[in-house]
């Protein structure tokens, strides 16, 4: 791999002419942030990764702002050291695949270790001046974006290595108009763990330490090399070590080193380590945040952690995103490993099963290298929109819109999906309705019954876009298109011309 960190991967889109400095002042605070709608620019001309140099109501203006490094499907791709996106998930899938090829983490002393250059205890937190902030859109508080967060299983001591929002609360303004204490502000933050019931291991674990009686040890690793973080969002069966998994797919161990107040291990060349604790029947109301489908979160209920200890690399650099009505920065960051996780499980089963894309408004695509009559059964292509629900892992369960299509669909081209429903499709007899599955949390259309507002069942519908041959037809028209290579060598030809 050619970067071991963040900065590694920062020089890497630089040479490739797809990051730039940007020195425009822009307005980074609450309530008149320009930044969501930079976002949406940026998406909106499939533009490049920007270094923010110069920034407006910042609180710590000394340290530039990365913004959107993830934007397109070929950035993430760098990620695994590919430029062709179906080959990064091809790794991805493989390596999760194969626990052999897994690879521990190595430990480093602390000096040879760069988050620890600079130490800031327990007595001189003071998080307004210690972690930078900037804010987006119409949300409350600013938001941590850019970390991944580890904790131990209570019983087991095995680590959990996941991508979870934190909530700053300095300067934060509350869902129902009330105040964060000073104290809150100062050296608190929430944590976007859904525990009541368990929404993920974070939260696992941390109902598993209230049903002991025990606080539980938090790190926060901010803006770490990308490999971690894809790890991290890679829904891994619980118990496993998503640190091994990271080794995997870089080739060659993580550098890790302990940390100074608590027995948790951290990515040594992390640019910002913060260190804490949740604290026992703390739950703190947080919002309004934004979610990745596209809607304001009013509120929420999460549990509140103190830092007690901080440490940083010399000239440290900080990352900030928004979720946001889809496309955004770390959707395809997002969607990488849930496509990876999916063409892992299905090929496994199902060797007919060619790609899987998901669409950053997660609607999941499926090609498979067959149709017609080439189909190994009549029905094939339901039985692979069940074994999409019925996948191991976090995410297949919860794909709400899943589509079959066969090899001459590009599933990355959505008019071409809709060719095919509107060509391939009858809406009664290739659809399946599924009225108990699984719910994407933050779904706003599915009921919540939870205490915490998070949906926990959802409707799903799985289209079969495949050609229906046996199963009402013996033939099928022939498919009238010009092939990507006699595109490819006329637009050659005429390169110039107008």
């Amino acid at each position: 791999m050619q970067f071991n960190d963040m900065r590694g991967y920062i020089d890497v889109l630089r040479e490739e002419g797809l990051l730039h400095d940007l020195d425009i002042q822009l307005n980074v605070a609450r309530e008149t942030s320009e930044l969501q709608a930079l976002m949406r620019h940026l998406h909106n001309e499939n533009g490049p990764a920007l270094m923010l140099n110069n920034l407006e109501g910042y609180n710590m203006p000394e340290i530039p702002l990365l913004f959107n490094p993830y934007g397109t499907r070929q950035r993430t791709a760098m990620i695994l050291g590919e430029h062709d996106p179906l080959k990064a998930k091809a790794k991805h899938a493989n390596i999760l695949a194969d626990q052999s090829t897994w690879i521990e983490p190595n430990v480093v002393t602390r000096e040879d270790a760069p988050c620890k250059q600079n130490k800031i205890i327990e007595k001189d937190i003071d998080l307004a001046k210690q972690l930078p902030h900037a804010w987006f859109g119409k949300e409350g508080p600013s938001y941590i974006t850019n970390a991944i967060v580890i904790t131990k299983d209570p019983e087991t001591g095995i680590p959990n290595t996941g991508c979870y929002r934190l909530t700053q609360l300095w300067n934060a303004s509350h869902p129902h108009g009330e105040i964060y204490s000073e104290e809150e502000q100062r050296r608190c933050l929430s944590i976007f763990a859904f525990w009541n019931p368990p929404g993920n291991h974070i939260g696992l674990h941390w109902a598993k330490a209230q049903e002991m009686g025990k606080p539980l040890e938090i790190a926060i690793a901010c803006v770490v090399d990308p490999v971690i973080q894809l790890a991290g969002a890679t829904s891994l069966p619980f118990g496993l070590d998503e640190m091994n998994f990271a080794g995997g797919l870089k080739g060659e161990a993580i550098d890790v080193v302990p940390c100074e107040t608590i027995d948790i291990e951290v990515p040594a060349r992390s640019e910002f380590i913060i260190e804490g604790q949740f604290l026992p029947n703390r739950d703190i109301t947080i919002g309004p945040h934004s979610n990745p489908i596209g809607y304001y979160d009013d509120e929420q209920l999460f549990p509140l952690m103190e830092v007690q200890c901080i440490t940083h690399r010399d000239e440290p650099i900080w990352y900030s995103t928004m979720e946001m009505m889809p496309p955004f920065d770390h959707n395809y960051m997002a969607v990488l490993p849930i496509e990876g996780e999916l063409l892992s499980d299905l090929q496994t089963k199902i060797p007919e099963v060619n790609d899987v894309v998901v669409t950053p408004n997660l609607s999941y695509f499926v090609q498979l290298s067959v149709d017609g009559a080439q189909k190994p059964h009549p029905e094939f292509g339901k039985y692979v929109l069940h074994a999409v629900w019925g996948a191991s892992g976090r995410w297949g369960r919860t794909a709400k819109i899943v589509v079959v299509v066969g090899p001459d669909v590009n599933p990355y081209d959505l008019n071409e999906v809709e060719w095919a429903i509107l060509t391939r499709v009858q809406p009664q007899s290739d659809t399946i309705i599924n009225q108990s599955g699984q719910a994407f949390l933050m779904d706003p259309s599915a009921p919540k019954d939870s205490s915490h507002g998070i949906a926990l069942q959802s409707e799903q519908m799985g289209i079969d876009a495949t050609i229906k041959v046996y199963e009402r037809f013996h033939s099928y028209p022939e498919y009238s298109n010009a092939d990507q290579e006699s595109v490819s060598a006329i637009a050659e030809k005429l390169k110039g011309s107008f």
